[in-house]
């Protein structure tokens, strides 16, 4: 059991995993970095449980348990913790999808069928409830990303009328951190969503790209195409992808370039979007790292690879790597140019520490006192 059921558990508070923290536990797929529980008592059972509660005021939470400033600042471990309480949970309506009713105990690992879902948990096709456009777009969104399950063709709930930055930090975490985030994304754009809340990257639709190195389509399709050749879906990696570009559509043509400076106009564009969402600064300095020098690895092989150049010598490079490789699959070009440049790191790893060689491996002219070495 984690922490966080942990401490309720200490304090004699009774809780289950639910919504999408049970389903993914259910079908075997790696929870998210936010959780969800529904406790067995009163919104007052939870204020006296934990010292450190808070009150988010989201439709789908009552409560949030905050994870320790460390795991939130570095962005790993375990995530919040949001809570319903069955008081309020018995008033409120079902989920707006009949898998998320299901619950699980924490400590014993079984699963609970309060509602009599078991039969539906296995059906690719989900029939939607009568649910607020919050909840429905949530969970829909959330579902598509994470499971494979599909929507009724014709299924579109309007946007909602107020969607809180909280939530729709929340709703990216569930979405990145799923195997399949452009599933959630394209309907999250077919609704309206993305163009009222996330114009950043709504933007990125009808952004030509010159189809010799793009036949996948505009920014937008390319930034689709580059989450199906991601190995794990890192939520730092994830969010790299999803804005690597989002500085093309704000970029003028100039010398030749179509997209001239759109990294660094990028960086700025992604920093920004992840500060309003509310997002950890260090994650989005490390998002922002990324989609600054997306394009570097792609030059790395030509580069004369002297000491102290910062992006190379910074620790993230190696996830550099990985942005890229998606980036170059998502294209006609293949693998080569990825192996290239992890070719051209390894040598210079290799050859940095040497004080006898330069990074390229070639051999240094050193001084001693008899003369030239």
């Amino acid at each position: 059991m984690d922490s966080a059921f942990s401490t309720l558990a200490g304090a004699g508070l009774r809780c289950y995993e639910a919504s999408f923290t049970a389903l993914d536990g259910y079908l075997g797929v790696k929870k998210a970095p936010l959780r969800f529980g529904l406790a067995e008592g009163s919104l007052v059972d939870l204020a006296k449980a934990s010292e450190t509660l808070e009150y988010p005021g989201l439709s789908y939470a009552d409560a949030l348990l905050p994870p320790p400033k460390e795991v939130e600042d570095g962005h790993i471990g375990q995530g919040r913790l949001y809570l319903r309480c069955a008081e309020t949970a018995a008033q409120a309506e079902a989920a707006a999808f009949a898998p998320l009713d299901l619950l699980r105990d924490p400590e014993s690992g079984v699963f609970h069928d309060p509602r009599g879902v078991y039969t539906l948990l296995r059906t690719r096709l989900l029939e939607p409830r009568p649910a607020p456009s919050e909840t429905a777009t949530f969970e829909a969104a959330g579902l598509l990303a994470r499971h494979d399950y599909d929507l009724p063709p014709d299924y579109a709930p309007a946007p909602p009328r107020d969607f809180p930055l909280a939530a729709q930090r929340d709703l990216l975490e569930l979405v990145l951190t799923g195997k399949t985030p452009e599933r959630a994304f394209n309907f999250l754009f077919k609704t309206g969503f993305v163009a009222a809340y996330w114009p950043e990257i709504a933007d990125l639709a009808g952004v030509g790209q010159a189809k010799e190195f793009h036949p996948e389509g505009d920014a937008w399709e390319h930034t689709m195409e580059t989450f199906r050749h991601r190995k794990l879906p890192d939520l730092r990696l994830s969010l790299a992808l999803l804005l690597h570009d989002a500085g093309k559509p704000r970029a003028a043509a100039a010398e030749g370039r179509k997209f001239d400076r759109h990294a660094e106009i990028g960086r700025a564009v992604a920093e920004r979007f992840l500060a309003r969402l509310g997002f950890p600064r260090a994650l989005a300095a490390d998002v922002g790292f990324l989609v600054r020098y997306h394009m570097l690895p792609a030059a790395l092989p030509r580069l004369p690879l002297g000491r102290g150049i910062d992006a190379v010598d910074d620790p993230r490079f190696p996830l550099l790597l990985e942005l890229y490789k998606c980036d170059e699959l998502s294209t006609f070009r293949g693998p080569d140019g990825y192996y290239e440049a992890c070719a051209a790191y390894r040598s210079y790893l290799k050859h940095s520490g040497n004080p006898y060689r330069g990074a390229d491996g070639k051999k240094l002219a050193r001084l001693y006192l008899g003369g030239a070495l």
